[in-house]
């Protein structure tokens, strides 16, 4: 088996399209969106860009001496992180970070009882926690060790950087434009953060001889931390200062540093660990009601109880609830979602040990992290729990779960990629509800780069609004035959975005190389940013069958973001929207979803024969 690191060297740079290939895969892209006058506006407006000597022709050399600069990634190395994330100012919470729910034990208690050190907290609940952060820490260890198996395609290897990405790394608020920090990998760090009642703990996770710990020593280190609760002097929850604004956590950030030295010491062992676990202690834990879409535990997910007990900057958060309940929560920027939820789809599987083994080993007790504050920070704390408290209420989150077919059904049955017949369900959805198309973004990956991220696969198509017209009055084998034609739309889209020759990166790069005074018409036509205002926010992961869903939140406040997992059996999809909208409803959307789902199946059914019929029927 090929270390995980070691293929990195053979593979390509991210290629630098041509500016004719772009600017014809964009003028495809805008036609569902415009007017025939617009669209000969476009053209004509691309002409001029194209043209020798033209501004289009001045970018494209400028870019190409960017990638000549550039080590690995012409836009990983120059932009990406900072464009993408780190200058937008928005609060973490729902805007950027992803959660995932993890399923519960396949022999998960139904009866729970509190912990001798403090009855907020459940024996299972700790015993569960220090299991899954075992498995996380010997995952963390098989990848130091370079034992993890390099991801592979048919073309070849996929880049396994971001998964260096993860560990011992967390976002810091800077002025303008935040950072990154993190422990070089593998990381020197040995210990990772307990996060209870607003306060935090550095647990060590080796002994003072610098063995590994096991499972049960874990737990006692988690029950020693929870009885210090009862001794400490509590510190205020400096936690949610993380889910503010990020302009307003930068300055609540260096009004703490200059405060007291303490407050930077305490900062940077929280930064370093490797990861942070929480243990919430709310008297009921949240419901998992499929009745009602998951709703409340989706939107626990997503920004918990408030914003309390959380480190939003962390790249990694294992969260636990009083009765097991299982979510991981991550900050985005560092690596995509897909890394984690491989590695939680890893470690969910082994189960907890109710009898845990432990070593007796000696052990440094926790330590307690404790901030000094003042009148000054005690307002940053109010406007941050404001700030919070307006987006939770906000935010329509729902687990959308359809379990009358899944990816066996598409795969055996209509014969087409799941992911495109997903996508294809999502946009009649949002005709369905709205009664017109929108610019729809799907993740998709560029990891057969070196350093590769992601590309936009635009979803939205002239193919997929005749397919969503269709099915409002045509017959069942022109329905068809338009869904079959929006698919492989689709799928070729996806393949070559995948080979970094999508639309949006090579925009943005081309935009990124103006100068000061240097514009041109069809970057300022309002199709140009109609086009990239997805109001359909979507991406996809795998068959997730550990998860009961993940989500992100909707970009625009008239749009929805959605997450989805292609079970064999089971569809899964987390949408977000915003209660303040007008014209969205997660609820209402679900509903859509299901119903253009169902309506997909009849219609292909519909053109089937009689004895393939019968087959499909018991898929």
């Amino acid at each position: 088996m090929a270390a995980t690191l070691s293929l990195q060297h053979t593979l390509p740079k991210l290629p630098v399209p041509t500016l004719e290939e772009t600017i014809a895969k964009y003028l495809k892209t805008i036609e569902p969106l415009t007017t025939s006058e617009e669209l000969e506006r476009s053209k004509e407006l691309a002409k001029d860009f194209l043209k020798p000597g033209g501004l289009g022709r001045t970018l494209q050399q400028r870019l190409l001496d960017v990638d000549r600069a550039a080590p690995d990634n012409w836009l990983d190395d120059t932009w990406w992180i900072s464009k993408a994330y780190h200058e937008w100012r928005e609060p973490l919470l729902v805007n950027s970070n992803w959660y995932i729910l993890m399923r519960n034990e396949y022999n998960h208690p139904t009866e729970f009882y509190p912990t001798v050190e403090n009855p907020a907290y459940t024996t299972f609940q700790v015993k569960r926690a220090a299991h899954l952060a075992q498995q996380l820490l010997d995952y963390i260890d098989t990848l130091y060790r370079q034992n993890i198996p390099v991801e592979m395609t048919r073309s070849g290897p996929l880049c396994m950087h971001q998964y260096t990405q993860l560990i011992g790394m967390t976002r810091i608020p800077q002025a303008g434009c935040d950072r990154l920090v993190n422990t070089p990998f593998p990381s020197p760090s040995k210990h990772i953060v307990l996060i209870i009642d607003d306060q935090f703990f550095k647990i060590d996770i080796v002994s003072k001889d610098n063995k590994r710990l096991l499972d049960g020593d874990m737990e006692r280190q988690f029950l020693d931390a929870i009885k210090q609760l009862e001794k400490v002097k509590a510190s205020a929850p400096i936690g949610i200062l993380t889910c503010d604004h990020r302009d307003a956590w930068t300055k609540a950030r260096e009004h703490l540093l200059v405060l007291d030295p303490k407050n930077r010491e305490s900062l940077q062992i929280i930064e370093d660990a490797l990861f942070c676990v929480t243990l919430d202690s709310a008297a009921e834990a949240t419901k998992a009601d499929r009745k009602n879409d998951f709703a409340e535990w989706a939107k626990f997910g997503m920004h918990g109880h408030g914003g309390r007990n959380r480190w939003c900057d962390k790249s990694l958060n294992l969260i636990f609830e009083r009765d097991g309940k299982f979510v991981c929560h991550g900050e985005h920027s560092p690596c995509d979602a897909l890394i984690p939820a491989l590695i939680m789809d890893h470690i969910i599987r082994k189960p907890t040990d109710l009898n845990a083994p432990s070593t007796n080993a000696i052990i440094d007790a926790p330590k307690h992290l404790s901030f000094v504050t003042d009148a000054k920070t005690q307002e940053h704390l109010k406007a941050a729990s404001a700030t919070v408290e307006a987006l939770s209420k906000n935010s329509d989150c729902g687990i959308v779960y359809f379990d009358e077919y899944g990816s066996d059904y598409v795969k055996k049955v209509v014969k087409a990629s799941p992911d495109a017949y997903m996508q294809m369900a999502l946009q009649l959805a949002y005709y369905k509800q709205i009664g017109q198309p929108c610019a729809t973004y799907e993740t998709g990956s560029t990891r057969a780069f070196r350093r590769g991220r992601t590309e936009t696969i635009r979803t939205l198509s002239s193919d997929s609004y005749a397919f969503c017209k269709a099915m409002e009055d045509s017959s069942p084998e022109k329905k068809v035959k338009l869904l079959r034609a929006a698919i492989a739309a689709h799928s070729k889209y996806q393949r070559e975005a995948a080979n970094g020759k999508g639309v949006d990166r090579h925009l943005m790069g081309l935009r990124l190389c103006l100068q000061a005074g240097e514009t041109h018409g069809l970057f300022q036509e309002p199709v140009f940013g109609k086009s990239a205002a997805f109001l359909l926010s979507t991406s996809g992961l795998f068959a997730g069958d550990n998860f009961v869903g993940t989500g992100f939140g909707a970009m625009y406040p008239d749009g929805y973001g959605i997450n989805y997992l292609a079970g064999g059996k089971t569809l899964k999809f987390g949408v977000e929207s915003k209660f303040e909208s007008k014209v969205t409803s997660t609820r209402e959307f679900g509903e859509f979803l299901r119903q253009a789902l169902r309506d997909m199946r009849t219609v292909v059914e519909q053109t089937l024969p009689e004895d393939q019929r019968k087959v499909a029927a018991k898929l």
